[in-house]
């Protein structure tokens, strides 16, 4: 199963964005639009200067309870915590 079945599976319909709108983000907007996916997730999310937004996480249904989206989510997390700290580091010179 591709990664946009495996959302689709998951969301409403009313909270998917179309395939399409998804592939054209992650093209024309990869320096800031990443997917991060596994056999046993997926995540799409925004990179800001400041920020990460979280658009989609799923994982799935057997590896729900072993803590794959607490993982997801600290990895981000650290990824920012980094990122603030090479920028911060980058405007004191």
């Amino acid at each position: 199963m591709n990664w946009y079945d495996k959302l689709n599976q998951y969301f409403p319909i009313e909270e998917m964005k179309s395939k399409e709108h998804i592939e054209v983000l992650l093209e024309d907007k990869q320096e800031i639009y990443k997917k991060d996916e596994g056999p046993d997730h997926v995540l799409l999310y925004v990179e800001g200067e400041e920020f990460i937004f979280v658009d989609y996480l799923f994982v799935s249904k057997n590896s729900r309870g072993q803590g794959l989206g607490r993982k997801l989510i600290q990895k981000l997390q650290k990824k920012a915590e980094n990122d603030l700290a090479g920028s911060r580091t980058s405007t004191r010179k």
